[in-house]
């Protein structure tokens, strides 16, 4: 916070439980940077996930950040920033680093820690909420950038919530975190019961919303178009497994891009049927002025807590539930038990150590939980858990800066990684990979990968799966794996259609 303005946090209790449908009937402005982070939404080896959904809307700035041809003397790509705020002011700065752009950001409004009411029982009481696109690491290592085809989203947007909901997943409670600004405590004081009277206001006039439908002259038949064909991402691995044999890399994650279409008001609709259908640890709906994020996460990119402790979660290996009881336990078994899957994960492992390596305390990096099973709702995960003590001189855009883009989905070693998918891909890869979640003012964070994501723009759904290539993958059970992948999100899409059209068909490009 700047020190010409002060800051009163206040924090309350409220009577009723708001779930994420009252809170979009309440606040279902489309495009006005509103959002859902819903943890906990299927179980999990870490009981840390299963916290609280957060909701927030009308935030008082917003950060973009888009590439440009310009690269700084070590060869990184530059990015065209602009900051909005609601007060109408527009800051616009060409050609910088955007990660310093958003430390700038994140410094301007931080709150001191003592400002924060202790009796508040979230993480997150404000701050912002947001993603970075896969495509930023090239602006924080020297990359090649191949012009290739985009869904068009920014490469990297923040809103900044000074109010936050947060109800509680185990005991239901309801929780309205405020920040009051003003020119003195009173004055922010003031600011900050005004801004609670008014959500709660809102929350007690709107009761309910219109369904979601779509409109008629927008509807298309449902067909899942793929940006690769079976075949030719099957080459593509191969390609992958020659790069591996010379020594190129280690692990080379490949993902394939798919559309299918979906009124942008549908959005909610897809949200929430996935909430039913495919609960995950990291659940999130973000209504941005550009297009529509709905996300279904099972994996925790980065967290950071307030005693500094910095928290990765990579996934690697994968399989398909089984149709009995059984034959469910025995694909938990063979996916524990799989050297092939192991190594993927044991290689993610070491990778996100030596990042969190960088920024850490010596000797306190660790990862406590190897090879966990996690379930969810059309596949097993193998899971596992790195830790580290952030030094005391680094923060939150320190630890981003160190381990983007998640190694999960890069491959190792990971800029050779990098490199080498920038030229088998056949479009960017946007907000998939990159990461989504919360930064709280006073300095803590909690980030997922984007996986299992659509993002929604011009009434389309675009999406992506993928998986990791080792020397020894079989490209069809390769290909095979992203279909398993991507199963949650299109019946999903394809639910939505059969309410909105009467004959869906589903196919792939040959």
């Amino acid at each position: 916070m700047t020190t010409s303005r002060k800051a009163f946090h206040l924090t309350c209790e409220l009577d009723a439980s708001i779930s994420p449908e009252a809170f979009r009937a309440a606040f279902p402005e489309r495009g006005a940077s509103s959002f859902v982070l819903e943890g906990g939404g299927a179980p999990s080896t870490n009981p840390q996930l299963d916290r609280a959904a957060f909701m927030g809307a009308a935030p008082i700035a917003t950060f973009r950040a888009r590439r440009t041809a310009a690269r700084d003397s070590l060869g990184r790509t530059l990015a065209d920033v602009v900051i909005e705020r609601a007060s109408d002011r527009r800051d616009a700065w060409s050609a910088v680093d955007p990660f310093t752009a958003l430390r700038d950001f994140v410094s301007a409004n931080a709150v001191p820690r003592d400002v924060f009411d202790g009796r508040h029982p979230f993480p997150f009481r404000g701050g912002l909420v947001g993603y970075i696109g896969y495509e930023c690491g090239q602006m924080l290592e020297r990359l090649p950038c191949i012009a290739r085809p985009s869904v068009g989203m920014p490469d990297m947007a923040f809103a900044l919530h000074r109010w936050v909901i947060a109800t509680s997943r185990t005991t239901g409670k309801s929780w309205l975190s405020v920040i009051g600004l003003g020119p003195d405590r009173a004055t922010a004081r003031q600011d900050a019961e005004d801004t609670r009277d008014h959500v709660l206001r809102t929350l007690a006039e709107r009761s309910s919303a219109p369904r979601e439908r779509a409109n008629a002259k927008t509807r298309r038949p449902f067909r899942v178009e793929a940006g690769l064909s079976a075949s030719e991402y099957m080459d593509r691995v191969a390609t992958a497994k020659d790069h591996i044999a010379a020594g190129d890399a280690f692990e080379i994650c490949m993902t394939n891009a798919l559309r299918a279409p979906l009124a942008r008001g549908r959005a909610w609709s897809l949200f929430d049927e996935l909430r039913r259908s495919n609960p995950a640890p990291f659940a999130a709906f973000l209504d941005l002025p550009e297009g529509t994020i709905v996300s279904s996460s099972p994996e925790r990119f980065l967290s950071l807590d307030a005693h500094g402790i910095a928290e990765s979660r990579p996934i690697k290996g994968t399989r398909p539930r089984g149709a009995t009881p059984e034959d469910d336990a025995r694909l938990a078994r063979e996916l524990v038990s799989s050297e092939k899957d192991r190594a993927e994960n044991a290689m993610i492992v070491d990778l996100v150590r030596n990042d969190l390596g960088r920024v850490c305390r010596y000797g306190t990096v660790e990862a406590p939980d190897l090879f966990a099973v996690e379930p969810y709702a059309t596949v097993h995960q193998l899971v596992s858990t790195v830790r580290g003590e952030l030094d005391a001189d680094k923060d939150a855009i320190d630890l981003l800066r160190a381990t983007f883009p998640p190694g999960s989905m890069t491959g190792a070693p990971k800029i050779e990684a990098m490199s080498i998918l920038e030229r088998l891909e056949p479009a960017e890869r946007g907000v998939y990979s990159g990461a989504l979640g919360w930064i709280d003012l006073g300095g803590a964070m909690d980030l997922s990968v984007v996986i299992r994501t659509v993002v929604v723009k011009d009434d389309t759904a675009t999406f992506s799966v993928g998986g990791a290539i080792v020397a020894d993958s079989d490209p069809r059970d390769e290909h095979e794996e992203t279909v398993h992948k991507g199963r949650a999100l299109v019946r999903a899409l394809e639910t939505l259609s059969r309410q909105d059209e009467p004959h869906p068909t589903l196919g792939e490009r040959p």
